[in-house]
């Protein structure tokens, strides 16, 4: 599976499962480690992992859109308005 640079370095499976996250924390221990040891290396200070974005949109409608424009739009439910028109 390819690791995106706009999921920082994630994959698209282990961002929607959630996996990213305890991902996150063997590289963020990693990081740590080798701050700890070395940190006239790190010019910038302790890095930290970078986490995907939590929510990604092309030409988003806005959340306080009058519900009729919000019906017409050209847009493909987010997973969270898809999720909120089943309840």
């Amino acid at each position: 599976m390819h690791h995106y640079s706009s999921l920082e370095g994630f994959t698209p499976a282990q961002v929607f499962t959630g996996q990213y996250v305890d991902i996150a924390r063997v590289r963020q221990g990693a990081l740590n480690e080798a701050f700890a040891a070395h940190p006239e290396r790190f010019s910038q200070g302790r890095p930290l992992v970078k986490l995907p974005p939590q929510e990604v949109t092309i030409n988003p409608i806005p959340d306080d859109a009058e519900p009729s424009i919000a019906e017409q739009g050209v847009n493909f439910s987010t997973l969270q308005r898809a999720i909120l028109k089943a309840l």
